[in-house]
């Protein structure tokens, strides 16, 4: 959390220097063009000067990139406690969960499967999404998830369930004739 906010600092200040500069080269500008009548001629370049206003913003850009990225790993990977791989099948889904392999198909009961996906209220779970046979997209609109699973590709997210309670998500992506039958139940439980 610490870094969340020395980033957070950096880039504000960084973008204050953005404005500051841009409003200063404004200014100049418009002083020049009123007390200089005509055309002001530069008699000189200094090539020290042109460095260091090329390497500063360079060092910027280089210093927020790697905070970015390292706040963007370690939100994503410190505290992801386990993982459940999601298969999408022609109409219906399959999950492999700490080594328990279970298909998820469609019951007699509108927005209902026989087997749902359970995860942890509050714990990090990593999503690994991929299909077998055709594009499939694993949605769920309340827990913020829609992962496309394409076959031979895995797609990763991280998810932390803010709340308990039986979530219900549909393939998002027209998969075939049985597209309909393959809705989505993921339960959170304490």
């Amino acid at each position: 959390m610490n870094s969340t906010i020395l980033y957070f600092d950096i880039v504000s200040y960084a973008s204050l220097l953005c404005i500051f500069i841009c409003a200063c080269v404004f200014f100049m500008l418009l002083f020049y063009s009123c007390a200089v009548k005509g055309v002001a001629e530069v008699k000189s370049e200094n090539a020290g000067l042109e460095l260091v206003w090329t390497l500063i913003p360079t060092l910027w850009v280089y210093i927020l990139c790697y905070c970015n990225v390292s706040i963007v790993v370690d939100e994503i990977e410190s505290g992801v406690t386990n993982s459940v791989k999601i298969i999408g099948r022609q109409w219906y889904w399959s999950y492999n969960f700490e080594g328990e392999e279970y298909d998820s198909f469609m019951t007699s009961l509108v927005n209902n499967v026989d087997n749902p996906l359970i995860i942890s209220y509050g714990s990090p779970t990593r999503l690994l999404v991929t299909a077998s046979d055709v594009i499939h997209s694993f949605s769920v609109p309340d827990l913020g998830l829609k992962v496309d699973a394409v076959p031979g590709r895995i797609n990763q997210v991280v998810v932390t369930p803010s709340r308990v309670g039986s979530f219900v998500g549909y393939c998002s992506e027209i998969c075939g004739t049985g597209h309909s039958y393959m809705p989505i139940v993921v339960e959170v439980i304490e």
